[in-house]
Protein backbone atom coordinates (compact mmCIF):
# COMPACT_ATOMS: atom_id res chain seq x y z
CA UNK A 1 0.00 0.00 0.00
CA UNK A 2 1.06 3.57 -0.68
CA UNK A 3 0.97 5.66 2.48
CA UNK A 4 0.92 8.85 0.39
CA UNK A 5 -2.21 7.96 -1.58
CA UNK A 6 -5.65 8.63 -0.10
CA UNK A 7 -8.70 6.83 -1.43
CA UNK A 8 -12.03 8.62 -1.61
CA UNK A 9 -15.13 6.45 -1.79
CA UNK A 10 -17.23 8.65 -4.08
CA UNK A 11 -20.47 6.67 -3.96
CA UNK A 12 -22.59 9.65 -2.78
CA UNK A 13 -21.79 11.64 -5.94
CA UNK A 14 -22.32 8.74 -8.36
CA UNK A 15 -25.88 9.64 -9.30
CA UNK A 16 -28.24 12.27 -10.67
CA UNK A 17 -29.72 15.02 -8.46
CA UNK A 18 -27.27 14.96 -5.57
CA UNK A 19 -28.61 14.78 -2.04
CA UNK A 20 -27.16 16.83 0.80
CA UNK A 21 -24.64 14.07 1.48
CA UNK A 22 -23.67 14.02 -2.19
CA UNK A 23 -23.16 17.78 -2.25
CA UNK A 24 -21.04 17.59 0.90
CA UNK A 25 -18.90 14.74 -0.45
CA UNK A 26 -18.38 16.57 -3.74
CA UNK A 27 -17.42 19.87 -2.11
CA UNK A 28 -14.94 18.23 0.30
CA UNK A 29 -13.42 16.10 -2.47
CA UNK A 30 -12.96 19.11 -4.75
CA UNK A 31 -11.20 21.03 -1.99
CA UNK A 32 -8.93 18.11 -1.09
CA UNK A 33 -7.92 17.68 -4.72
CA UNK A 34 -7.33 21.43 -5.05
CA UNK A 35 -5.10 21.38 -1.97
CA UNK A 36 -3.02 18.26 -2.68
CA UNK A 37 -3.45 17.61 -6.42
CA UNK A 38 -5.14 14.83 -8.41
CA UNK A 39 -2.13 12.53 -8.14
CA UNK A 40 -2.58 12.28 -4.35
CA UNK A 41 -5.96 10.55 -4.60
CA UNK A 42 -7.70 7.55 -6.05
CA UNK A 43 -11.48 7.39 -6.35
CA UNK A 44 -13.72 4.37 -5.71
CA UNK A 45 -17.20 3.88 -7.17
CA UNK A 46 -19.50 0.85 -6.96
CA UNK A 47 -21.74 0.61 -10.04
CA UNK A 48 -23.34 -2.83 -10.23
CA UNK A 49 -23.10 -4.14 -13.81
CA UNK A 50 -22.35 -0.59 -14.92
CA UNK A 51 -26.06 0.15 -15.07
CA UNK A 52 -25.86 3.69 -13.70
CA UNK A 53 -22.92 4.90 -15.82
CA UNK A 54 -21.57 6.23 -12.53
CA UNK A 55 -18.05 6.75 -13.85
CA UNK A 56 -19.31 9.24 -16.44
CA UNK A 57 -21.38 11.07 -13.85
CA UNK A 58 -18.50 11.36 -11.39
CA UNK A 59 -15.93 12.38 -14.01
CA UNK A 60 -18.11 15.36 -14.96
CA UNK A 61 -18.09 16.56 -11.37
CA UNK A 62 -14.61 15.71 -10.12
CA UNK A 63 -11.23 15.20 -11.76
CA UNK A 64 -9.16 12.40 -10.24
CA UNK A 65 -6.62 10.60 -12.41
CA UNK A 66 -6.95 7.20 -10.74
CA UNK A 67 -10.60 6.05 -10.67
CA UNK A 68 -11.49 2.49 -9.65
CA UNK A 69 -14.93 1.16 -10.64
CA UNK A 70 -16.47 -1.96 -9.04
CA UNK A 71 -19.20 -3.50 -11.19
CA UNK A 72 -19.47 -6.90 -9.52
CA UNK A 73 -21.77 -5.88 -6.65
CA UNK A 74 -23.47 -2.89 -4.98
CA UNK A 75 -21.63 -1.22 -2.11
CA UNK A 76 -24.61 -1.72 0.22
CA UNK A 77 -24.58 -5.48 -0.37
CA UNK A 78 -20.84 -5.59 0.33
CA UNK A 79 -21.32 -3.73 3.62
CA UNK A 80 -24.25 -5.91 4.66
CA UNK A 81 -22.10 -9.01 4.07
CA UNK A 82 -20.03 -7.95 7.08
CA UNK A 83 -17.19 -10.28 7.98
CA UNK A 84 -18.23 -12.71 5.26
CA UNK A 85 -16.96 -10.16 2.74
CA UNK A 86 -13.42 -10.70 4.01
CA UNK A 87 -13.18 -13.51 1.47
CA UNK A 88 -12.41 -10.63 -0.87
CA UNK A 89 -10.91 -7.62 0.90
CA UNK A 90 -12.06 -4.11 0.04
CA UNK A 91 -8.58 -3.33 -1.28
CA UNK A 92 -8.62 -6.34 -3.58
CA UNK A 93 -12.14 -5.60 -4.78
CA UNK A 94 -11.36 -1.97 -5.60
CA UNK A 95 -7.74 -2.63 -6.67
CA UNK A 96 -6.79 -0.01 -4.12
CA UNK A 97 -3.24 1.06 -3.45
CA UNK A 98 -4.16 3.50 -0.67
CA UNK A 99 -3.38 3.22 3.00
CA UNK A 100 -6.33 5.37 4.12
CA UNK A 101 -9.84 5.35 2.65
CA UNK A 102 -12.37 8.11 3.28
CA UNK A 103 -16.04 7.10 3.31
CA UNK A 104 -18.62 9.90 3.04
CA UNK A 105 -21.75 7.93 3.90
CA UNK A 106 -21.68 6.62 7.48
CA UNK A 107 -20.40 3.07 6.98
CA UNK A 108 -17.14 1.26 6.26
CA UNK A 109 -16.99 -2.32 4.94
CA UNK A 110 -15.69 -4.72 7.59
CA UNK A 111 -13.53 -6.28 4.87
CA UNK A 112 -11.36 -3.15 4.60
CA UNK A 113 -7.82 -3.98 5.76
CA UNK A 114 -6.30 -0.50 5.80
CA UNK A 115 -7.09 2.66 7.75
CA UNK A 116 -10.45 4.34 7.37
CA UNK A 117 -12.32 7.57 8.01
CA UNK A 118 -16.12 7.59 8.07
CA UNK A 119 -18.46 10.57 7.92
CA UNK A 120 -21.44 10.45 10.28
CA UNK A 121 -23.81 13.36 9.67
CA UNK A 122 -26.29 12.76 12.46
CA UNK A 123 -27.75 10.10 14.73
CA UNK A 124 -31.29 10.22 13.43
CA UNK A 125 -31.27 6.40 13.17
CA UNK A 126 -31.24 6.31 16.97
CA UNK A 127 -33.05 9.51 17.93
CA UNK A 128 -35.86 9.43 15.34
CA UNK A 129 -35.72 6.00 13.65
CA UNK A 130 -39.40 6.15 12.75
CA UNK A 131 -38.70 9.05 10.38
CA UNK A 132 -36.26 7.10 8.23
CA UNK A 133 -36.58 4.98 5.13
CA UNK A 134 -36.94 1.42 6.44
CA UNK A 135 -34.04 -0.03 4.46
CA UNK A 136 -31.57 2.71 5.43
CA UNK A 137 -32.69 2.54 9.05
CA UNK A 138 -31.99 -1.19 9.24
CA UNK A 139 -28.64 -0.77 7.50
CA UNK A 140 -27.48 1.89 9.95
CA UNK A 141 -28.87 0.24 13.05
CA UNK A 142 -27.18 -3.04 12.09
CA UNK A 143 -23.81 -1.64 11.02
CA UNK A 144 -23.16 1.90 12.27
CA UNK A 145 -21.83 1.02 15.73
CA UNK A 146 -19.50 -1.58 14.23
CA UNK A 147 -18.32 0.91 11.60
CA UNK A 148 -17.69 3.59 14.23
CA UNK A 149 -15.57 1.19 16.25
CA UNK A 150 -13.63 0.02 13.20
CA UNK A 151 -12.95 3.48 11.77
CA UNK A 152 -9.68 5.12 12.74
CA UNK A 153 -11.31 8.55 12.68
CA UNK A 154 -14.84 9.91 12.39
CA UNK A 155 -15.80 13.22 10.79
CA UNK A 156 -19.12 14.91 11.48
CA UNK A 157 -20.69 18.23 10.53
CA UNK A 158 -21.58 20.06 13.75
CA UNK A 159 -20.63 20.25 17.40
CA UNK A 160 -24.13 18.99 18.14
CA UNK A 161 -23.61 15.86 16.04
CA UNK A 162 -20.22 15.19 17.65
CA UNK A 163 -21.87 15.22 21.06
CA UNK A 164 -24.55 12.82 19.81
CA UNK A 165 -22.00 10.43 18.28
CA UNK A 166 -19.86 10.29 21.41
CA UNK A 167 -22.89 9.83 23.66
CA UNK A 168 -24.73 7.22 21.61
CA UNK A 169 -21.89 5.24 20.02
CA UNK A 170 -19.49 5.50 22.94
CA UNK A 171 -16.45 6.39 20.82
CA UNK A 172 -13.65 8.58 22.22
CA UNK A 173 -14.19 12.30 21.69
CA UNK A 174 -10.61 12.61 20.39
CA UNK A 175 -11.51 10.35 17.46
CA UNK A 176 -14.34 12.61 16.23
CA UNK A 177 -13.55 15.67 14.08
CA UNK A 178 -16.01 18.43 13.15
CA UNK A 179 -15.91 19.61 9.53
CA UNK A 180 -18.88 21.95 9.27
CA UNK A 181 -20.57 22.37 5.92
CA UNK A 182 -19.42 25.29 3.81
CA UNK A 183 -21.11 27.57 1.36
CA UNK A 184 -19.90 28.93 -1.97
CA UNK A 185 -20.24 32.64 -1.22
CA UNK A 186 -19.40 33.53 -4.83
CA UNK A 187 -22.53 31.69 -5.92
CA UNK A 188 -24.85 32.04 -2.93
CA UNK A 189 -24.93 35.81 -2.51
CA UNK A 190 -27.42 38.68 -2.77
CA UNK A 191 -28.34 39.99 -6.18
CA UNK A 192 -27.34 43.65 -6.21
CA UNK A 193 -28.43 44.37 -9.78
CA UNK A 194 -31.89 45.87 -10.07
CA UNK A 195 -32.34 44.59 -13.64
CA UNK A 196 -31.20 41.10 -12.70
CA UNK A 197 -33.47 41.05 -9.64
CA UNK A 198 -36.44 41.89 -11.82
CA UNK A 199 -35.48 39.09 -14.21
CA UNK A 200 -35.41 36.66 -11.28
CA UNK A 201 -38.84 37.77 -10.11
CA UNK A 202 -40.22 37.38 -13.62
CA UNK A 203 -38.75 33.89 -13.91
CA UNK A 204 -40.25 32.82 -10.57
CA UNK A 205 -43.62 34.24 -11.55
CA UNK A 206 -43.56 32.44 -14.89
CA UNK A 207 -42.26 29.14 -13.43
CA UNK A 208 -44.36 28.87 -10.26
CA UNK A 209 -46.76 31.82 -10.16
CA UNK A 210 -45.12 33.23 -7.03
CA UNK A 211 -44.31 36.74 -5.86
CA UNK A 212 -44.57 36.94 -2.06
CA UNK A 213 -43.70 33.59 -0.50
CA UNK A 214 -42.15 31.67 2.36
CA UNK A 215 -39.69 28.95 1.41
CA UNK A 216 -38.85 25.45 2.57
CA UNK A 217 -35.86 23.68 0.99
CA UNK A 218 -35.25 19.97 1.49
CA UNK A 219 -36.55 16.49 0.89
CA UNK A 220 -40.10 15.69 1.88
CA UNK A 221 -39.55 13.27 4.76
CA UNK A 222 -40.96 12.97 8.28
CA UNK A 223 -38.10 14.47 10.31
CA UNK A 224 -38.43 17.71 8.31
CA UNK A 225 -41.70 18.26 10.19
CA UNK A 226 -43.61 19.71 7.24
CA UNK A 227 -46.96 19.02 8.88
CA UNK A 228 -46.22 21.76 11.41
CA UNK A 229 -45.09 24.10 8.62
CA UNK A 230 -48.29 23.58 6.64
CA UNK A 231 -50.46 24.17 9.73
CA UNK A 232 -48.46 27.30 10.54
CA UNK A 233 -48.76 28.59 6.99
CA UNK A 234 -52.52 28.11 7.07
CA UNK A 235 -52.62 30.33 10.16
CA UNK A 236 -50.78 33.08 8.28
CA UNK A 237 -52.59 32.60 4.97
CA UNK A 238 -55.95 33.52 6.50
CA UNK A 239 -54.73 37.04 7.25
CA UNK A 240 -52.38 37.53 4.28
CA UNK A 241 -54.17 36.48 1.08
CA UNK A 242 -51.24 37.33 -1.20
CA UNK A 243 -48.60 35.12 0.46
CA UNK A 244 -47.72 31.58 -0.67
CA UNK A 245 -45.62 28.69 0.62
CA UNK A 246 -43.02 27.13 -1.68
CA UNK A 247 -41.78 23.63 -0.90
CA UNK A 248 -38.62 23.01 -2.91
CA UNK A 249 -37.29 19.47 -2.88
CA UNK A 250 -37.90 15.94 -4.03
CA UNK A 251 -40.29 13.45 -2.48
CA UNK A 252 -38.55 11.21 0.05
CA UNK A 253 -39.63 8.29 2.21
CA UNK A 254 -42.85 8.05 4.23
CA UNK A 255 -44.11 11.21 2.53
CA UNK A 256 -47.69 10.05 1.96
CA UNK A 257 -49.08 11.82 5.02
CA UNK A 258 -47.42 15.12 4.11
CA UNK A 259 -48.62 14.97 0.51
CA UNK A 260 -52.15 14.19 1.71
CA UNK A 261 -52.00 17.11 4.14
CA UNK A 262 -51.07 19.48 1.30
CA UNK A 263 -53.80 18.10 -0.95
CA UNK A 264 -56.44 18.48 1.76
CA UNK A 265 -55.37 21.96 2.85
CA UNK A 266 -57.87 24.78 2.44
CA UNK A 267 -54.96 26.72 0.98
CA UNK A 268 -53.56 24.03 -1.30
CA UNK A 269 -53.65 26.40 -4.28
CA UNK A 270 -51.18 28.60 -2.42
CA UNK A 271 -48.80 25.76 -1.50
CA UNK A 272 -46.39 25.30 -4.39
CA UNK A 273 -44.35 22.12 -4.74
CA UNK A 274 -41.47 22.61 -7.15
CA UNK A 275 -39.87 19.17 -6.92
CA UNK A 276 -36.08 18.98 -7.14
CA UNK A 277 -34.65 22.34 -8.25
CA UNK A 278 -31.32 23.31 -9.77
CA UNK A 279 -28.80 25.24 -7.70
CA UNK A 280 -29.55 28.33 -9.80
CA UNK A 281 -33.28 28.13 -9.16
CA UNK A 282 -32.70 27.44 -5.46
CA UNK A 283 -30.56 30.58 -5.26
CA UNK A 284 -33.31 32.61 -6.96
CA UNK A 285 -35.79 31.30 -4.40
CA UNK A 286 -33.53 32.24 -1.48
CA UNK A 287 -32.99 35.72 -2.89
CA UNK A 288 -36.68 36.46 -3.30
CA UNK A 289 -38.43 34.71 -0.42
CA UNK A 290 -39.87 36.50 2.60
CA UNK A 291 -37.98 33.99 4.75
CA UNK A 292 -36.68 30.44 4.76
CA UNK A 293 -38.65 28.31 7.24
CA UNK A 294 -37.01 25.11 8.51
CA UNK A 295 -39.11 23.46 11.26
CA UNK A 296 -37.09 20.20 11.40
CA UNK A 297 -37.32 17.83 14.32
CA UNK A 298 -33.66 16.92 13.89
CA UNK A 299 -30.79 18.15 11.72
CA UNK A 300 -27.12 17.24 11.71
CA UNK A 301 -26.41 20.68 10.27
CA UNK A 302 -29.13 22.42 8.23
CA UNK A 303 -27.43 23.50 5.02
CA UNK A 304 -30.36 25.58 3.66
CA UNK A 305 -29.94 27.98 6.60
CA UNK A 306 -26.37 28.88 5.62
CA UNK A 307 -27.22 29.11 1.91
CA UNK A 308 -30.21 31.34 2.64
CA UNK A 309 -28.24 33.62 4.93
CA UNK A 310 -25.50 33.93 2.30
CA UNK A 311 -28.25 35.26 0.01
CA UNK A 312 -29.36 37.65 2.81
CA UNK A 313 -32.66 35.82 3.39
CA UNK A 314 -34.39 35.98 6.75
CA UNK A 315 -34.66 32.59 8.50
CA UNK A 316 -37.11 30.94 10.88
CA UNK A 317 -35.85 27.66 12.36
CA UNK A 318 -36.83 25.15 14.99
CA UNK A 319 -34.87 25.36 18.22
CA UNK A 320 -33.92 21.69 17.94
CA UNK A 321 -30.63 19.87 17.36
CA UNK A 322 -27.96 21.76 15.38
CA UNK A 323 -30.11 24.59 14.00
CA UNK A 324 -29.38 27.17 16.73
CA UNK A 325 -25.67 26.40 16.33
CA UNK A 326 -25.78 26.98 12.58
CA UNK A 327 -28.07 30.02 12.61
CA UNK A 328 -25.82 31.66 15.21
CA UNK A 329 -28.56 33.73 16.82
CA UNK A 330 -29.52 35.37 13.52
CA UNK A 331 -32.81 33.51 13.00
CA UNK A 332 -36.12 33.39 14.80
CA UNK A 333 -36.11 30.14 16.80
CA UNK A 334 -39.36 28.29 17.51
CA UNK A 335 -40.05 25.00 19.28
CA UNK A 336 -40.48 22.34 16.60
CA UNK A 337 -44.05 21.51 17.71
CA UNK A 338 -45.24 25.10 18.17
CA UNK A 339 -47.55 25.73 15.21
CA UNK A 340 -48.72 29.08 16.56
CA UNK A 341 -45.12 30.09 17.20
CA UNK A 342 -44.17 29.50 13.57
CA UNK A 343 -47.27 31.38 12.39
CA UNK A 344 -46.37 34.37 14.57
CA UNK A 345 -42.77 34.28 13.37
CA UNK A 346 -43.89 34.39 9.73
CA UNK A 347 -46.35 37.18 10.45
CA UNK A 348 -43.60 39.25 12.08
CA UNK A 349 -41.58 38.92 8.88
CA UNK A 350 -44.53 40.05 6.77
CA UNK A 351 -45.14 43.17 8.85
CA UNK A 352 -41.40 43.97 8.80
CA UNK A 353 -41.04 43.88 12.59
CA UNK A 354 -37.68 45.52 13.31
CA UNK A 355 -37.32 43.46 16.47
CA UNK A 356 -36.86 40.24 14.46
CA UNK A 357 -35.49 41.38 11.11
CA UNK A 358 -31.76 40.67 10.77
CA UNK A 359 -29.53 42.99 8.76
CA UNK A 360 -28.10 41.87 5.45
CA UNK A 361 -24.61 42.37 6.86
CA UNK A 362 -25.22 40.10 9.87
CA UNK A 363 -26.79 37.36 7.77
CA UNK A 364 -23.89 37.31 5.32
CA UNK A 365 -21.34 37.54 8.13
CA UNK A 366 -22.78 34.47 9.82
CA UNK A 367 -22.75 32.49 6.57
CA UNK A 368 -19.07 33.32 6.04
CA UNK A 369 -18.19 31.34 9.16
CA UNK A 370 -18.75 28.23 7.07
CA UNK A 371 -16.44 27.47 4.15
CA UNK A 372 -15.40 24.31 2.33
CA UNK A 373 -11.66 24.94 2.53
CA UNK A 374 -11.78 24.95 6.33
CA UNK A 375 -13.88 21.77 6.27
CA UNK A 376 -11.40 20.05 3.95
CA UNK A 377 -8.53 20.96 6.23
CA UNK A 378 -10.35 19.14 9.04
CA UNK A 379 -10.40 16.04 6.82
CA UNK A 380 -6.65 16.41 6.34
CA UNK A 381 -6.28 16.55 10.12
CA UNK A 382 -8.42 13.41 10.46
CA UNK A 383 -6.34 11.63 7.82
CA UNK A 384 -3.13 12.38 9.73
CA UNK A 385 -4.79 11.14 12.94
CA UNK A 386 -5.89 7.92 11.22
CA UNK A 387 -2.42 7.22 9.86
Amino acid sequence: MNSDTIALNLQPIAGENLTGIGQYALAISKELVAIDGQESFEGHIFDFLGRNKASDLVSKLLKINDMHIVTSMPLGAYIRAGNMAKICSYERLTRSNANVTVFFNYLVPQALKGKSIITIYDMVCERYPETMDDRNRRLLQNHLRQSANKADAIVTISDFSKKEIVEILGVPSSKVFVAKCGVDSNFYCPNDSENSRQEEKTKLQESYGIDKFFLYVGTLEPRKNLGVLIDAFEGVAKDYPDVKLVIAGGVGWHSEEMLSKIENSSFKNRIIRTGYVSDEMKRDLYRNCEALVLPSLYEGFGMPVVEAMACAAQCIVSSSSSLPEVSGGFAQEVDSQDVEGFSKAMARILVKDDKVLVSKEDLISNSKKFDWHTAAMVYKEAILFAK
